[in-house]
């Protein structure tokens, strides 16, 4: 006995619900990101540097340490001020849960140019205080990529 072949329409239809909750879903994960990529970087004006080389930070966990206001100098760290005792114990916490996650921790220093040396060493200690030994200074490199002699504080 033969069966009958079922008619077709010839319309296929597809449902784009799911697909527009995942468009939904990325928009505000990348929106989310980018907000708190911004915490992290304070604007300050970056030291001038002819010999610096870009680092490989994706083999860290990274936190970002800033240095802002020259005429008061103030540590922010994701938007939080913090004082040098502060950020001792801030980046202690943050060395144990990196080093739970089984990852490095490494600082990234980022101070105005007309920051007094003192200050900037004083985050220095501060890390060294919490036991983290990978710590980089970033600085201003568009000077060299142009091929401009930097400026003058």
């Amino acid at each position: 006995m033969r069966r009958a072949k079922p008619e077709s329409s010839g319309a296929v239809t597809f449902n784009m619900t799911p697909m527009i909750d995942i468009v939904f879903n990325l928009l505000i994960f990348f929106v989310l990101t980018a907000q708190f990529a911004s915490l992290e970087v304070e604007e300050v004006v970056l030291p001038p540097s002819t010999t610096a080389e870009l680092m490989d930070y994706t083999n860290y966990r990274n936190v970002v340490v800033n240095i802002v206001r020259p005429e008061a100098p103030s540590i922010v760290v994701m938007g939080r001020t913090f004082n040098y005792l502060e950020l001792t114990e801030h980046l202690k916490m943050l060395r144990r849960s990196a080093l739970d996650d089984g990852q490095q921790m490494n600082v990234i220093l980022r101070a105005d140019r007309k920051i007094p040396y003192e200050d900037v060493a004083r985050v220095m200690l501060a890390a060294g205080g919490a036991e983290i030994q990978g710590w980089w200074i970033q600085t201003d490199t568009t000077s060299k990529e142009k091929g401009q002699s930097p400026p003058n504080p």
